[in-house]
């Protein structure tokens, strides 16, 4: 759930829905200047107890915005006298409505430079939590320990009208919001026929790397019976905006049916003089023919709409994959290199397309919803996701060293899937699995085991 900061500088008015026919194609790129995007998600917790930070207080999340923008040079950006996230150039440091910090990176060429950007975060991060104690940024899929009712909203109005909007269309919406975190990939298109391509792909493989990065096993301080209860969350939050599109797998697709969808989705507000204006029965379509409340629809609207669009896979001014949980640090550039593997890489396209062409929309989202609880023993017509998620990973590893991308060691991308197949695929076991077992085993029920855990 991206910030969207709201700077009404693309007025460009919108007339009629033909005025958008070219949007999307507007942002493809040559090859050569494709890049990769990472969103990551960590929670804040009291180091002693594991409960999560609130926004407000001498330990709380303002200020270690705060305290980041004086000690590492971040723009602060406010709403309401109110830190609400931090810039530096091309990178942004926003809040989840329950106070998880994200990291939105300034797009780059190699997962060399992607795995520089998370380790600069991760160190400014430990480098605050040093000064204000005791606190500790964990990575997991959901909330280890708080409760709903027990983690703060950040006092962000564009929460409080989703929080009430949301809270409508499903009965996990407010935990979606609040207990959950992911790691997302932003990769970019050369044309409108690559970009459905790659969504095409990304939709069908989705379930499958959801699976291999299941890591929400634990929640409200116990095993909660998932390998990705995060996943389960999102199918009852809205699901007219979130999940799988599975109308966009098929061969024919383009910009318009994307588009279609958009403009049939309701939209929850607009913005006009810096004020949030609640919308409602309101789809973009009916925007654009009617208007709402004598305002008139403008480019700027339609870009803070796409950005209220939840599911897995999403089209912007570049295509977003977010179907994954929060991952433990050293496993954050594997998403990142799995996906650049596959989707930057014709002939890994073209094989992972090959070993998935059998497979159904019913199919996909039966496993989908599978893979919840059963994570890699979920099957697909007979077929383990276990076996394919390994062919996937051998698919993108030739990819990458085809790509060959090297950093001053002379070792190209594929050494970041590297803990994802020793760890993850040799063992057979999800991170969720994996973790549940120590809990139950090792750590012996105990917070501060699970917090070195999980912790950056």
């Amino acid at each position: 759930m991206s910030t969207f900061l709201q700077t009404e500088s693309l007025v460009k008015p919108i007339h009629s829905i033909e005025d958008l026919h070219g949007y999307f194609q507007m942002f493809a790129k040559p090859a050569s200047q494709a890049r990769v995007g990472i969103e990551c998600e960590l929670f804040g917790v009291h180091a002693e107890t594991g409960e999560a930070l609130h926004y407000s207080g001498l330990i709380g999340i303002e200020r270690i915005l705060d305290e980041m923008a004086y000690e590492f040079g971040y723009e602060p950006i406010q709403e309401n006298d109110h830190t609400i996230a931090l810039q530096k150039k091309g990178t942004i440091i926003s809040l989840e409505p329950g106070g998880q910090i994200e990291l939105s990176a300034e797009p780059v060429e190699s997962i060399h430079q992607v795995k520089a950007q998370l380790d600069e975060f991760l160190f400014e991060l430990k480098t605050i939590s040093h000064f204000i104690k005791p606190i500790a940024w964990i990575a997991s899929g959901i909330h280890p320990f708080s409760s709903l009712k027990k983690i703060e909203w950040v006092p962000k109005r564009r929460y409080q009208i989703m929080a009430n909007y949301l809270g409508r269309q499903g009965k996990k919406a407010h935990d979606m919001m609040k207990r959950t975190a992911t790691n997302q990939v932003n990769l970019d298109y050369e044309s409108e026929e690559d970009a459905i391509e790659k969504m095409r792909l990304a939709l069908a493989i989705t379930p499958i790397a959801a699976a291999m990065f299941a890591n929400s096993s634990i929640s409200q301080g116990k095993l909660n019976g998932y390998v990705s209860e995060r996943l389960n969350i999102w199918r009852y939050t809205d699901p007219g905006r979130s999940g799988l599109i599975l109308s966009l797998i098929c061969e024919s697709c383009s910009f318009l049916d994307y588009l279609n969808y958009v403009l049939d989705v309701p939209m929850m507000f607009l913005v006009r003089e810096r004020k949030w204006i609640v919308t409602r029965n309101l789809t973009f379509r009916k925007f654009i023919e009617k208007g709402y409340q004598g305002i008139k629809p403008t480019q700027s609207d339609f870009e803070l709409h796409l950005s209220t669009i939840f599911t897995d896979a999403r089209f912007k001014q570049y295509m977003e994959i977010r179907g994954m949980d929060g991952q433990r640090s050293h496993l954050i550039p594997s998403i990142s290199a799995f996906w650049k593997g596959i989707l930057y890489d014709y002939e890994a396209r073209h094989a992972s397309t090959k070993l998935l062409r059998h497979f159904k929309e019913s199919d996909l989202k039966k496993l989908h919803q599978d893979v919840e609880r059963l994570g890699f023993r979920a099957k697909i017509r007979g077929v383990r996701v276990l076996d394919l998620a390994r062919e996937l990973v051998k698919i993108s590893e030739k990819g990458l060293i085809r790509q060959d991308l090297r950093n001053s060691e002379h070792c190209d991308e594929s050494i970041y899937l590297a803990p994802l197949k020793e760890e993850v695929l040799r063992s057979g076991k999800t991170p969720a699995e994996q973790v549940a077992e120590l809990w139950d085993g090792p750590m012996k029920r105990d917070r501060l085991a699970l917090i070195d855990y999980l912790k950056i």
